[in-house]
């Protein structure tokens, strides 16, 4: 029972999910308007549409993650959750997720959420993945909702300040992943994936990584700049951190070491969740100048 649990939390890719969870966070708080069972049902329902979507993913690509050392000791290769019932669990909790957001959030809310499913599974997964590597470029869009999630379940639309987030996010994903694909590029290749490090070389990732990594610093500081109600304590901290990931990527642009490949993937993990935190931050305390 318990080996069983441990293999759907596998499935689930909670610590993934938790990214998408902390992009939804600030269209939900704002002083006088916070409503914390809001906040618990709709990351709820978003965690579990994000984790029916990697389920999805890993049923379609489990021939091509036995390839990968990765990937191979995955519940579905490993033959620990068999195929069937994997599917069979990524329409369940796509439908539950579906319901708790119609019903105790809103419909848009639910539609954002299952359109970002939509997106990742047939978007990225089926059509660009196997075929280009500008796949996460286009493909990463599924990934950018969770903001869109947030502003829905507060505001029932999507106010200009959730397509800034977006951007942000949108602009984060192809570096973040290009960095992961130079350290796995063996693997990758080994898998037939034409991610760009393996199709184009290391070089020309890196000096694609370097110019996102300006294009994210950029929208991240735009996000203050647009009248968004952040202050000072979101800007510092803000601009410190945008400072730092474009010196990272030019370091790693100059020396595309695998070590040098994890670190700007791991620290881009972390800018992404401190800009969201910083906005949740600055938010609640109304800290604004």
């Amino acid at each position: 029972m318990i080996q069983a649990l441990k293999d759907w939390m596998e499935l689930f890719k909670p610590r993934v999910s938790s990214l998408v969870l902390v992009t939804a966070l600030p269209g939900m708080i704002f002083p006088g308007k916070t409503d914390l069972l809001l906040i618990f049902v709709t990351l709820l329902g978003t965690f579990m549409m994000s984790s029916a979507s990697f389920i999805f993913n890993q049923y379609i690509e489990r021939d091509r993650d036995a390839r990968m050392d990765r990937t191979k000791n995955r519940p579905i290769p490993t033959g620990r959750i068999s195929p069937g019932t994997a599917l069979f669990g990524a329409y369940l909790m796509t439908a539950a997720a579906f319901y708790i957001l119609w019903t105790h959030v809103n419909l848009l809310t639910a539609l954002a959420a299952f359109g970002s499913l939509l997106a990742y599974v047939f978007l990225y997964t089926i059509w660009l993945k196997p075929r280009t590597e500008q796949n996460i470029v286009i493909g990463g869009v599924s990934g950018c909702v969770g903001p869109l999630i947030g502003y829905a379940a507060l505001y029932n639309n999507f106010p200009p300040a959730s397509w800034i987030l977006f951007v942000i996010i949108f602009l984060w994903t192809p570096p973040h992943f290009w960095a992961l694909a130079i350290y796995l590029k063996d693997e990758y290749k080994n898998a037939e994936f034409p991610m760009m490090p393996v199709v184009s070389g290391v070089k020309k990732t890196t000096e694609q990584i370097f110019i996102y990594s300006i294009l994210y610093a950029i929208s991240t500081m735009a996000f203050y700049f647009s009248g968004e109600t952040v202050g000072l304590l979101f800007f510092f901290p803000a601009l410190a951190l945008s400072i730092k990931i474009i010196y990272i990527a030019w370091q790693f642009k100059q020396d595309p070491a695998p070590l040098k490949a994890k670190r700007f993937f791991l620290f881009s993990i972390t800018h992404l969740f401190a800009v969201n935190f910083l906005v949740v931050v600055d938010r609640f305390l109304n800290f604004n100048f």
